[in-house]
């Protein structure tokens, strides 16, 4: 990706977790959502992102400075204990794992890679909504073992348990595919063969395969909206990413219908963006939303260096 289409990449997941912030955890029907709005869910103003941007963007700059695992984790700390890496110095919204995982590294001492909470009902999707920008960074690695290995740390960070982190390696394996101009249908036929095939030793991961069993059905995009759930499961916000894709091209359009269905809006627009972009590099954010969205110097500072490290 050259440098623009990383900067666009990068932008519309924020605008996308904007949009959903308003509306987070209303019921789908209750509204309709058709332009950027304030106050709601949260009470914060129009154009405030949440978490997903705030986590990300400690990620983008651990990732630029060459951080540690142990330097993530007190980007994490200083975003949700201080309101650092905020739209507006506030933080809001942040789930229960991503905080356990939080103090286990800033109170109990533990090591960065053991904080992530590793119980079957800690599968929320907080690793999820933050680490597309490692598609970015391993677009151009070849060994599929590397970048498994590297997708189970950063999503251990602060979810241990294998179906979380099989979550976030089928979503960065499909931004893979989609970044070689594959279609999301391709991409999701490639996953699911390179990972029957190449992962069929690791018991605890392929385990939880069955989880994600309908993401690869060959008419899971022709479901009906009333069979995708759209809830903060990390199995549920996948699916509900995955399936506006497949029925989506235009950005908008799709960051719209995924706010659209309810639940946990933010963070399901906001992977779904990840997804438009990675799937056509041509797509733009419409200008009103970004000029929208707050604190542009903060995004600015983070978002510009990284584009600048990992573009071709």
């Amino acid at each position: 990706m050259i440098q623009q289409q990383i900067l666009n990449f990068l932008r519309a997941a924020v605008v996308a977790d904007a949009l959903g912030v308003p509306v987070e955890m209303r019921q789908r029907g209750t509204f309709q959502l058709t332009e950027m709005t304030g106050q709601g869910t949260w009470k914060q103003p129009r154009g405030s992102w949440s978490d997903d941007t705030s986590m990300t963007l400690c990620l983008l700059q651990n990732l630029v400075a060459g951080g540690s695992y142990d330097d993530l984790l007190d980007k994490f700390e200083a975003y949700v204990m201080y309101g650092d890496w905020t739209s507006r110095g506030v933080t809001f919204g942040v789930g229960r794992t991503c905080a356990n995982a939080v103090r286990n590294h800033a109170i109990n001492q533990l090591p960065a890679l053991e904080c992530g909470d590793a119980a079957e009902f800690a599968n929320g999707n907080g690793a999820l909504m933050r680490i597309a920008p490692l598609a970015v960074v391993l677009q151009h690695e070849t060994d599929f073992q590397r970048r498994v290995q590297i997708t189970r740390n950063y999503t251990a960070l602060t979810h241990g348990h294998p179906r979380s982190v099989l979550g976030s390696l089928i979503f960065l394996e499909v931004l893979h595919e989609l970044l070689l101009d594959q279609s999301v249908a391709s991409a999701l036929k490639s996953v699911h063969n390179r990972i029957v095939r190449e992962i069929p030793d690791d018991a605890a991961v392929t385990a939880e395969f069955k989880a994600y069993q309908r993401l690869f059905l060959p008419n899971f995009g022709q479901l009906p909206v009333a069979e995708i759930k759209s809830s903060s499961y990390v199995v549920d916000t996948l699916e509900a990413a995955l399936w506006v894709a497949l029925n989506s091209d235009d950005l908008k359009t799709a960051i719209l219908t995924a706010v659209n269905l309810g639940g946990d809006t933010d963070t399901i627009a906001t992977v779904t963006a990840s997804l438009i972009v990675a799937k056509n590099k041509l797509a733009t954010i419409p200008d009103e939303w970004w000029s929208q969205t707050l604190n542009h110097a903060l995004l600015d500072r983070v978002m510009i260096p990284f584009a600048e490290k990992f573009a071709d």
